[in-house]
């Protein structure tokens, strides 16, 4: 990596760890926070009320991806990227103020929500809008590594998260101090908002500027990519969901296990998945990305079941080797997903059609994740029917990604074909 793209490479990173570590924080929070929001409700429907605002924003990041992804195709990627921290900063410190249920009853819940939908809306841009500006100025032999090693930063802003929210319980101190983890986040978004300030955090190269209303056609020219990056990426959603959110609030209901060991070990494992992201995008340059993304879809496939049914009534290290297997298959997925994607888009339309399907399958297909598999059990009372979600988005993963290789072998085979008549024409 060139001098000249140290500073972008770690804007990027950084920003990205930000943006993550204020959006996890709610994830995390769930549990301590869904007594505190529904205390009228018993506990299993509380959690499932909390769980479900994590997809009510699914308007906002469309949206933002939208809007985020037609400034940063158009009037460059540091305006966009600047845009997405300081909104985020805003909206962790509106988090931060917002009152108890004890002073405004209902309210308080849906303020909390209205103010997630706008931290969602910044958010939208944030993620996929680095990925691509780090891809851009890096060599494509290396897009793989970069990918996974992006994608660490993402774990990292988790692992700060966790690891914070876990001191809160160790001090006794979460129902009232969760509110100064978002003043933090806030802080640390608006640091890495104004490095982007920086004349050097510059794009490689703009292309001329385009109409709002051209946005329509760009997306349906490009839909088959659009949707495939969407059902992927909601995969790859979903797994962090299933291993970190899911499991911190299932377990505890079917097991002995308490609320603080698993924040314990929801640490120890952003750590692992911290340090595999790297090393599976390593593998990926290696071994091809879409034939690690197949392996990591179908082991979900295949073990879906079985491992949910490991988790009852288990003991601390069944429970930890269980959600290590999660672990990895979401890692050896997602690790390259930056690369894949931005590979099936033009430049000057990737980061609108990126952020957009990246968008939708997080909050459409993603999101969802841990309300509907907790609504399974909790209408089928059989642990087994958390998984069916999980491993549903896992198979049309599957059948994406193959379909995208035999797209990109039969291209190939074409080209190669048409050679000779290109060179004697």
């Amino acid at each position: 990596m060139k001098t000249s793209s140290r500073l972008p490479f770690w804007t990027s990173c950084l920003g990205n760890l930000f943006e993550h570590y204020d959006t996890a924080l709610f994830s995390f929070l769930s549990p301590f926070l869904a007594p505190l929001m529904f205390p009228d409700q018993d506990p299993i429907t509380a959690l499932i009320l909390t769980y479900a605002m994590i997809p009510l924003s699914m308007i906002a990041r469309p949206i933002g991806s939208l809007v985020f992804g037609y400034i940063g195709d158009t009037h460059g990627r540091r305006q966009a990227l600047f845009l997405t921290l300081a909104g985020m900063s805003f909206a962790s410190g509106c988090l931060a103020l917002s009152p108890s249920f004890a002073q405004v009853g209902l309210f308080a819940p849906l303020l909390f929500c209205l103010v997630r939908v706008l931290q969602n809306f910044f958010a939208a841009g944030e993620t996929m809008g680095g990925a691509i500006f780090l891809l851009e100025h890096s060599p494509t032999k290396k897009h793989d590594f970069l990918s996974g090693l992006y994608n660490s930063t993402t774990m990292g802003g988790h692992l700060l998260a966790s690891f914070a929210v876990f001191l809160l319980i160790q001090y006794n101190v979460v129902d009232t101090g969760w509110r100064f983890l978002y003043l933090l986040g806030c802080i640390t978004a608006l640091f890495g908002a104004l490095i982007r300030r920086s004349p050097e955090f510059e794009p490689v190269s703009i292309p001329a500027s385009q109409s709002p209303m051209q946005l329509k056609s760009v997306l349906w020219t490009h839909r088959k990519s659009l949707l495939a990056i969407a059902i992927c990426a909601g995969f790859g959603s979903s797994c962090y969901a299933v291993a970190i959110v899911l499991t911190s609030g299932l377990i505890p209901l079917i097991s002995t296990i308490t609320k603080a060991e698993i924040m314990k070990m929801n640490t120890y494992l952003l750590v692992f998945d911290f340090c595999m992201l790297p090393f599976f995008g390593w593998v990926a340059s290696k071994i091809s990305r879409e034939k690690l993304m197949l392996s990591a879809a179908l082991t979900a496939v295949l073990l879906g079941v079985p491992l949910f049914l490991s988790l009852q009534e288990a003991s601390l290290l069944t429970v930890l080797g269980a959600r290590a297997v999660f672990v990895l298959i979401g890692v050896a997925f997602f690790a390259p997903f930056h690369a894949w994607a931005s590979a099936l888009v033009p430049s000057q339309y990737r980061y609108v059609v990126i952020s957009f399907g990246y968008a939708l399958g997080y909050q459409l297909l993603g999101s969802p994740t841990a309300a509907l598999a907790l609504w399974c059990f909790q209408q089928t009372g059989m642990v087994a029917s958390v998984a069916w979600y999980w491993m549903f988005l896992a198979l049309a993963s599957t059948l994406t990604v193959a379909t995208v290789m035999r797209s990109s072998k039969s291209l190939k085979d074409r080209e190669i074909r048409d050679l000779p008549k290109i060179f004697y024409s």
